[in-house]
């Protein structure tokens, strides 16, 4: 009978503790939804992205990019982001207030006219490297203190001089075509000034997961131009081909894409 009742207060005293346990979670929960909804988003950010300034944190330098331009269809963009997942997409175009970028949506308006450039921003597997400069009242610039993918609105231009092909080239007769993901092979230390290659990084993994997406779903690009069928290594999505033909861009300049 002892035993029993030793056993009964026992699981009592489990229980109740595991009530309080939950009620705890419960309060922190509700506090947290407090302090969004009565500060906005920016308030939870901020204490996610530590803020800084290059003063204290120095300036990182990076060479030897490796560059690809790319035009991909929505449905192919979405699965990317899928394959890539988890990871942190920020804006870094401009001042800003709230941290966290939603490429996709910038994507899709970018797709509608092939006019409207996406923004610039960044893709990381961890904030870590990240910190926010305070430039006003709840404004900010976002730097980066180790390598991380950036992304590009991308134009090119056809040259009728040399019969070339130049990416990442911004004048009235450009065409646009897609973004640009970059990644750099080295990079030195902002505090230390010491150079070190990019290849154990974490974002490095991520951009060959990238690029390793991009050789099975996108091609180089089989241009007609002046006559004459030429493969170019800005890519395109193999989705892509069934609507390129309506680019308002490559018609005005007189170029056109191939079947592959």
């Amino acid at each position: 009978m002892f035993l029993i009742i030793l056993y009964m207060d026992m699981w009592l005293t489990c229980f109740t503790l595991s009530l309080e346990v939950i009620l705890i979670l419960f309060l922190t929960s509700l506090t947290a939804l407090f302090f969004v909804a009565q500060f906005g988003s920016s308030w939870y950010q901020k204490n996610v992205l530590r803020i800084s300034n290059p003063s204290v944190e120095g300036t990182l330098c990076v060479s030897k990019w490796i560059k690809i331009q790319v035009l991909l269809d929505l449905s192919e963009m979405e699965e990317l982001i899928r394959h890539l997942q988890p990871f942190y997409c920020l804006d870094t175009s401009r001042v800003v207030s709230s941290f966290e970028h939603d490429f996709l949506e910038d994507y899709k308006l970018y797709l509608k006219d092939l006019k409207t450039p996406v923004r610039s921003c960044i893709w990381t597997t961890s904030l870590d490297p990240l910190y926010a400069m305070k430039v006003g009242e709840d404004k900010y610039l976002i730097k980066s203190l180790l390598p991380t993918i950036q992304i590009q609105a991308h134009q090119f231009f056809y040259s009728d001089l040399d019969k070339k092909f130049h990416p990442m080239v911004l004048s009235k007769e450009s065409i646009s075509w897609g973004i640009q993901f970059s990644y750099p092979q080295l990079y030195q230390d902002p505090k230390t000034q010491a150079f070190h290659k990019c290849s154990d990084l974490p974002n490095t993994q991520l951009f060959l997961k990238l690029t390793k997406w991009l050789r099975e779903y996108s091609c180089p690009t089989p241009f007609m131009a002046e006559g004459k069928k030429v493969h170019v290594p800005i890519r395109i999505g193999l989705k892509v081909f069934s609507w390129i033909k309506d680019h308002p861009q490559l018609k005005a300049r007189g170029l056109e894409v191939c079947h592959r």
